[in-house]
């Protein structure tokens, strides 16, 4: 199995870089990559990636990271739901000759809008970007799930090879699950693994489908045993989250399990559970199933040197994201401006970091990037302030460490 991409934890709201001049033209984005789990803060500079004059309300947002790139739109409200704007792309990133000195860039290309019948509007947790057939190319991919027992879901689709958007009808497979007719799909994010995109539920599973499929199958997977509840919750993203880890999709949650009588015990864990491909679990042959690869209680993590070394109170945190290494979450406790990360057993990291999260300090404020291999060397412990070059300049509350 290849080595785990460096990678960092981006703040989903992002920084606008100010204009000296009516001769200068800032780089598009520009930020410092900063190792976690400090927060990297990008800034938005170029025409493309800025928000229209006319919109000063508009500020632009984080909806997607992955090898294809970054998917940004313009939306009022921290944390937004759906946006009417404009989506922006940002890609083709360069690393500088000093990444303690000078920014990271990349450029931005905006995304053409919908017409005709598709609707304007996009609801950004159920939009996902994944890489195109070609290399360069990206496919940006939004679901729209039919309400409750609707045998037909929504495939909107832009390919930037064609600079299309193309409209797909699809069978929704939740109208065949057990209960399905009698619920609705709560859109909570989307993953992008193995070729696919992972529409999720946090209260009910995953749809997942190939985007650059001529004729994309939409396929049904469940949460790990005894994570299914009959409704979701509006703080299921604090305790659940989905995400790639080492090359695989995996399920962390902060639960409290069943003890023998069938009653639930009062202690709360941390488990992690790792999605095994098996043809043998539905799915037409692309079907998963569940293994616990790790569980902890929160009694032993804090009786543990290492988290004790912190200095972090005995509270149990929100889970944010899982990146990169295997078993690694990274949680965000005491307000907006400490993270730690928990790699595996008795191994735990701390930083106190003045930059401040959307309140609270959860996953719908953060997402973790795999760097590209061209930066994937600019990752910097501490930084030389560069003043109005990327996100973690004035336009951010805080300052660097």
């Amino acid at each position: 199995m290849a080595a785990p991409s460096p990678w960092v934890i981006l703040r989903r709201l992002l920084g606008v870089v100010p204009k000296h001049g009516e001769a200068e033209q800032p780089a598009a984005i520009s930020t410092a990559l900063r190792a976690p789990p400090r927060v990297t803060i990008l800034g938005v500079g170029g025409p493309n990636a800025r928000p229209e004059p006319t919109r000063p309300v508009k500020v632009p947002y984080l909806v997607a990271a992955g090898p294809a790139g970054l998917l940004i739109c313009f939306a009022a409200g921290e944390p937004p739901i759906e946006t009417d704007e404009d989506l922006v792309v940002a890609r083709e990133f360069l690393a500088p000759a000093d990444p303690s000195r000078q920014p990271t860039t990349g450029s931005a290309e905006r995304v053409p809008r919908r017409r005709g019948s598709m609707p304007a509007t996009c609801t950004l947790r159920s939009l996902g970007l994944t890489s195109g057939l070609l290399p360069g190319d990206y496919v940006i991919t939004e679901l729209q799930v039919a309400s409750r027992g609707g045998e037909r879901a929504r495939l909107l689709r832009f390919f930037s090879a064609e600079r299309l958007w193309l409209d797909t009808d699809l069978h929704n497979p939740l109208s065949a699950v057990d209960g399905g007719r009698n619920r609705e799909w709560a859109p909570a994010g989307v993953v992008a693994h193995g070729g696919k995109l992972w529409f999720l539920d946090l209260s009910w599973g995953l749809l997942s489908c190939d985007p650059s499929a001529t004729l994309p199958v939409l396929r049904f997977h469940s949460l790990p045993p005894g994570r299914c509840i009959h409704e979701p919750k509006p703080f299921l993203h604090t305790i659940r989250c989905v995400g790639v880890s080492n090359h695989m999709l995996r399920y962390v949650d902060i639960a409290c399990d069943l003890d023998l009588d069938g009653r639930r015990a009062a202690e709360k864990k941390v488990s992690v559970w790792t999605a095994i491909p098996d043809p043998d679990c539905g799915g037409g042959g692309h079907g998963i199933r569940w293994l616990k690869t790790y569980e902890m209680g929160f009694e032993e993590i804090w009786s543990d040197g290492s988290y004790r070394e912190t200095q972090l109170p005995a509270m149990i945190p929100e889970i944010s994201c899982t990146p990169g290494t295997p078993m690694w979450s990274t949680s965000f406790c005491g307000g907006a401006s400490s993270a730690s990360t928990c790699q595996r057993i008795g191994s735990w990291g701390f930083v106190e970091d003045a930059h401040k999260l959307v309140a609270p300090g959860c996953r719908r404020c953060v997402l973790p990037w795999d760097l590209p291999a061209s930066i994937a060397n600019g990752l910097v412990e501490a930084i030389v302030p560069f003043q109005d070059q990327c996100g973690s300049s004035e336009t951010t509350t805080g300052s660097s460490d």
